[in-house]
């Protein structure tokens, strides 16, 4: 036991001393302790220490105020801490640095990435405990939010997922959360506003879309938002997805204006998962 001891003090002082040696040698004079150290505890903590160097120098290089670096820092550390993805924290600073953001704004970019991704993930453990599922499908709902659906629309696309999962294995709840959250983040890029985008993904959810028919509908979105204005898009989508059309329906539906495809298909044409008999009415929580 007691050599098991040494040899892991040994291997601990020796990691240590190799953390200094690449940091110091990595860096220039010009840094100061402070820095040093906590670009140290950034590589004990899991930051890869090329990647842990490379931040710092470059922070140096955009003459970061000190405080502005150790916050940049402790940012990532806490990312890491909780499990979220520190890639795209340290891009968003990379991307700041490449444009001349001031550094106090690209600190706050960072912090606002951190945000995104751990509400993403509370969010996906809502639906999964298992780690790689709940990553994926954080990912993707961060990316949702980032492409402008908001906490409180992710929040009630989340609800109608919950109550399909009462119906549904977990591999098909996740496979349908995944390409639902796709779906309401294509239409958010394209220039739906966050509401209406939420709109069509929770008519889909109620109306009993499957994941096959919820990339159906997202790809016939992708289409018909070339010569249409994507918000007025995703209202006749909820409109005529309330009214019982089915996704195969929807890329040739008339688009005249809102309601223009009310009259098309009706309940029970499409036949979705678990029954081909749609429910009633609209309207969310």
């Amino acid at each position: 036991m007691k050599r098991i001891c040494i040899v892991a003090f040994v291997f601990l002082f020796g990691a240590a001393v190799a953390f200094a040696d690449e940091v110091d040698e990595e860096l220039s004079n010009q840094v100061t302790d402070q820095l040093r150290v906590s670009t140290r505890q950034m590589i004990r903590a899991g930051i890869e220490s090329d990647d842990a160097i490379k931040m710092t120098r470059l922070m140096l290089n955009h003459h970061f105020r000190e405080e502005h670096a150790l916050r940049a820092h402790a940012i990532i550390m806490s990312a890491q801490e909780q499990g979220l993805p520190v890639a795209p924290i340290m891009n968003k600073a990379y991307e700041g640095m490449s444009k001349q953001v001031q550094d106090r704004n690209i600190v706050q970019a960072m912090e606002n990435v951190r945000s995104r991704y751990a509400f993403a993930y509370e969010q996906a453990r809502e639906l999964t405990e298992e780690k790689a599922q709940m990553r994926s499908l954080g990912n993707t709902i961060a990316k949702g939010l980032a492409a402008g659906v908001n906490d409180n629309d992710v929040g009630e696309i989340m609800e109608r997922l919950q109550q399909r999962a009462q119906q549904m294995r977990r591999a098909q709840t996740i496979e349908l959360a995944t390409e639902t959250f796709r779906a309401a983040r294509d239409m958010a890029r394209l220039g739906a506003s966050s509401k209406a985008a939420a709109d069509v993904v929770c008519q889909a959810l109620k109306q009993r879309y499957s994941t096959k028919e919820m990339k159906a509908m997202r790809t016939s979105f992708m289409t018909r938002s070339r010569t249409t204005a994507p918000t007025d898009l995703a209202r006749m989508y909820s409109s005529a997805i309330k009214q019982g059309i089915g996704a195969e329906s929807l890329e040739s539906s008339g688009t005249s204006g809102p309601g223009s495809m009310g009259g098309i298909g009706g309940p029970g044409s499409s036949g979705h998962e678990g029954g081909s008999g749609h429910g009633g009415g609209g309207g969310h929580k």
